[in-house]
């Protein structure tokens, strides 16, 4: 199976670039010394906005992660040569909508977070990519949190700011202001992990997994890292972590 690895900040990116498991890399930047398959990260949303980046795909990237059907048509008109990698936000619910998204010009897709194994099954998923851990992004706003709570722009450009969103219930929700793009991600209190349907995951016929890094340092994602390479090599072993969700592979969406 291979083994993919979605970094949200540079450090974890160039950490994990060097885990000889892994099979590609994908960032917003290519890590230094990077000697795999590096596929750029498109940002969430591309505003138009003074404080925003352009955005540019960067010469050399095997692929890029499209997260919107903009960011399709810009790849497009880029002319760019590469795997066209359709995150979970562009959503291929049936084989129908993923065959549409083939035939605009995505490569490979990736799984809906809705969907159930039994859904997936009978989605087909040969050729795509599934999401086996990381937080699940709740919402994406570009009301920035960091300005509200300091009255002044971060401009923190390379990996933001990582902040908390706490509710009612005391449940903390990570929140990462995209300064580079100028908007906010809060992702779930906790990520979702699917280290206990390994089988059921290598039945599905899938080209790839892949584990998402959001808040996690370079060493709790590498930590995460090779648990996952050791349980689809057959170890089983304890996670190293103790919150997390299976999301709805098993419930779905009612």
């Amino acid at each position: 199976m291979n083994i993919n690895v979605l970094c949200e900040k540079s450090d974890q990116a160039e950490r994990l670039s060097q885990f000889e498991a892994v099979n590609a890399v994908y960032s917003k930047d290519r890590p230094k010394g990077c000697r795999k398959t590096w596929v750029q990260v498109m940002p969430y949303v591309m505003r138009d906005e003074p404080k925003a980046e352009k955005v540019q795909i960067v010469k050399g990237a095997n692929g890029v992660l499209i997260r919107n059907y903009e960011e399709l048509g810009f790849v497009k008109e880029s002319d760019f040569h590469g795997s066209v990698i359709a995150d979970a936000s562009l959503y291929s619910f049936n084989s129908e909508a993923a065959e549409a998204l083939r035939e605009a010009g995505v490569t490979k897709e990736t799984i809906p977070l809705e969907l159930n194994v039994h859904e997936i099954r009978k989605r087909g998923s040969k050729g795509t990519e599934l999401v086996v851990y990381g937080r699940a992004p709740l919402m994406i706003t570009a009301n920035c949190l960091y300005l509200t709570e300091n009255h002044k722009c971060g401009r923190n450009i390379p990996d933001g700011h990582d902040m908390t969103l706490t509710d009612r219930k005391n449940v903390k929700f990570p929140a990462v202001c995209e300064c580079r793009y100028c908007y906010n991600v809060i992702y779930n209190s906790v990520p979702v992990s699917l280290h206990k349907e390994i089988e059921a995951i290598e039945a599905l016929g899938l080209d790839s997994v892949r584990l998402n890094f959001t808040t996690e340092s370079p060493e709790e994602a590498e930590r995460i890292t090779a648990y996952y390479v050791d349980l689809f090599n057959g170890v089983q072993d304890e996670p190293p972590f103790r919150e997390y969700t299976r999301g709805h592979f098993r419930k779905g969406v009612e």
